[in-house]
């Protein structure tokens, strides 16, 4: 059950996700990778959430995790504190159901099978999408809950800002930008330090602390015959994490690297666009611990994606195109029977606006090296009821393919395993009028060949195809304001299931709500927050469910001078006592302190 006290917020409140902009006419999102072209989001068919780089800075969260979970249909769980392991949960998706973009690059570790965001700073980013059901017609592989796109930052002027925290937290980043005529460069550095808090009471008593650098240096260079467009990301993360010494002394640190680089190049013409990018990722974790060796876990991934688009009629686009990818993971520690794979793939789709109607087809041909051919396809038809109003539906189909850990791990893998897939129905409604925007949608997912760790006859236990999910849900998401009153909730209930034995998947909640009330009076800006989470099974024996929990929390901003703005958060601000997973410990009330300079050069 809802507490009352939420309840009552909730309801003398308009519902609403979308940090409100106080204006009263907002500025429309666009999405650029729901389907591959920018696009108002009005116009999409199918679910996306897009956070500008201002909707960021407000909502002065700790990390990225912290921000995603207030996405209606995102569930977060955490093993600790910041920079710990987390694990995204998409729509009742696993891990591994969401695929994750930089810059428009795949990115994660092949050996795990899902990339990790507790790693990334939201200092280095400056749009997030969260685009949610299957998308592998677009994108392949691994989209088969979703995707979250993240642009990295890209600074138009000098920034400079200082934050600290409870547990002595300190991070410190520079942005800035130059033009020397039709080039132009952007640079991000940053740094940040915590020294955590113990994260496995009554394990080993020590603080799991976490400590960050990155940096980022790209360019632009503009000429008749296109953009073009070069960057390299640098992300070098180490923390210490706790692992239950119940079978003895292990590794209890972690060290991350990840490596991006990307050649771009597009051409805007005035029926057609075409865009090339050239990138390799690398993505490190070393692992290790006063008495265990050192273990290195390495992903390699080379990738060429090409895509052109036309607007054959008035009212008909075309979009085709081609991706190849490479992964190795040959520089692991790890001696893996295979350790390199090849995927080629073909898409392409049509966009229809006439009228009152849109409609969206697109299908993709992928065939890797490890697992042949996988066809995948996307449906989509919309309505404009009214100028504000549009019913949508859509159906479409993916696959997951197995990881390297899956497959190859010495002594627990299994290379018989065939790829998850996925078939997905969605019918939703959105309303954007003015201040006033309003997404709803309900949908139903089929998940076939579904990999869980299960007993052989031998009594060992590996990765094994047995189990079919059904993930069914709804969502809701309203943003209005109202002179200088903004309101916000996002609301999603989730029911994910075995098919097999009607038990509920482990750690998916079934109702979430995050709100927020915000007031704006002249250079002051002071917001609430709250966020609901039921209660969920934990697939652990001693402690099978945890109870559901609300936390508060509270912050203010002040315009100093054009120049300089200084911001306060505090969150858990009733040090509320709760479990994401039995076993590790939750941060308490926290508070944070942010100072950011804009100079006027």
């Amino acid at each position: 059950m809802f507490k009352k006290s939420l309840l009552a917020t909730v309801v003398v409140g308009l519902p609403a996700f979308v940090f409100a902009d106080s204006s009263d006419d907002p500025l429309e999102h666009i999405s650029v990778y729901a389907t591959r072209q920018a696009q108002p989001v009005h116009q999409i068919l199918s679910s996306v959430t897009v956070l500008d780089r201002e909707q960021i800075e407000q909502a002065q969260v700790s990390d990225l995790p912290a921000l995603l979970r207030q996405v209606a249909g995102v569930q977060i769980s955490r093993s600790g504190g910041k920079g710990q392991t987390n694990t995204v949960f998409l729509r009742g998706g696993s891990a591994g159901h969401t695929l994750v973009l930089i810059d428009g690059v795949r990115t994660g570790s092949a050996t795990l099978g899902y990339a990790s965001l507790a790693e990334l700073s939201l200092q280095q980013i400056e749009q997030i999408e969260v685009i949610k059901g299957p998308k592998a017609a677009l994108y392949g592989s691994d989209a088969l809950a979703g995707v979250i796109a993240i642009t990295t930052r890209k600074a138009d002027n000098t920034s400079v800002q200082l934050k600290t925290g409870r547990y002595q937290s300190q991070e410190a980043d520079i942005a800035t930008s130059q033009t020397f005529g039709d080039l132009k460069v952007r640079g991000n550095l940053g740094w940040s330090d915590t020294e955590g808090f113990d994260v496995r009471p009554g394990t080993q008593a020590d603080k799991d602390g976490f400590d960050q650098r990155y940096g980022k240096l790209a360019a632009e260079y503009a000429t008749e015959y296109g953009v073009w467009s070069a960057d390299h990301n640098v992300l070098k993360s180490r923390g210490q994490y706790d692992f239950d010494p119940a079978w003895g002394p292990g590794a209890d640190q972690v060290e991350t690297k990840t490596n991006q680089s990307r050649l771009g190049w597009a051409l805007d013409g005035d029926k057609s666009n075409q865009k090339l990018s050239l990138s390799h990722n690398q993505t490190e974790d070393l692992n290790w611990g006063d008495e265990s060796p050192a273990s290195l876990f390495e992903t390699e991934r080379q990738e060429l994606d090409y895509q052109y688009s036309r607007q054959l009629t008035s009212s008909l686009t075309a979009l085709t195109g081609v991706n190849w990818y490479q992964e190795d993971v040959s520089g692991s520690d790890l001696g893996y029977d295979v350790d390199s794979r090849i995927n080629k793939a073909i898409f392409a789709g049509v966009s229809y606006q006439s009228g009152a109607w849109l409609a969206d087809v697109t299908g993709r041909h992928d065939k890797q090296s490890q697992y042949g051919h996988y066809n995948t396809y996307e449906l989509g038809l919309g309505y404009q009821l009214t100028r504000e109003l549009l019913v949508r539906a859509s159906r479409s189909s993916a696959f997951k393919a197995p990881s390297f850990n899956d497959l190859y791990y010495p002594f627990s893998g299994n290379a018989a395993l065939a790829p998850e897939t996925a078939t997905s129905d969605e019918v939703g409604l959105r309303y954007h009028a003015g201040t006033l925007q309003i997404e709803s949608s309900i949908y139903q997912q089929n998940v076939n060949n579904l990999i869980q760790w299960a007993p052989m006859a031998d009594g060992n236990w590996v990765p094994q195809n047995v189990g079919e999910a059904k993930i069914k849900g709804a969502e809701l998401s309203v943003s209005h304001s109202w002179q200088q009153l903004h309101q916000q909730v996002a609301y999603s209930y989730t029911d994910a299931k075995d098919e097999a034995t009607g038990a509920p998947l482990i750690k998916r909640s079934k109702h979430t709500v995050h709100w927020q009330g915000a007031y704006q009076w002249q250079d002051w800006r002071v917001f609430v927050t709250s966020d609901y989470q039921s209660d969920f099974q934990t697939g652990d024996f001693m402690q099978p469910q945890l109870g559901g929990y609300t936390l508060w929390g509270a912050g203010v901003s002040y315009e100093l001078s054009n120049e300089l703005q200084i911001s306060a958060k505090a969150d858990n601000l009733t040090d509320k006592d709760y479990l994401y997973l039995p076993g590790y410990a939750t941060a308490g009330a926290e508070w944070s302190l942010r100072l950011n300079w804009t100079p006027d050069f």
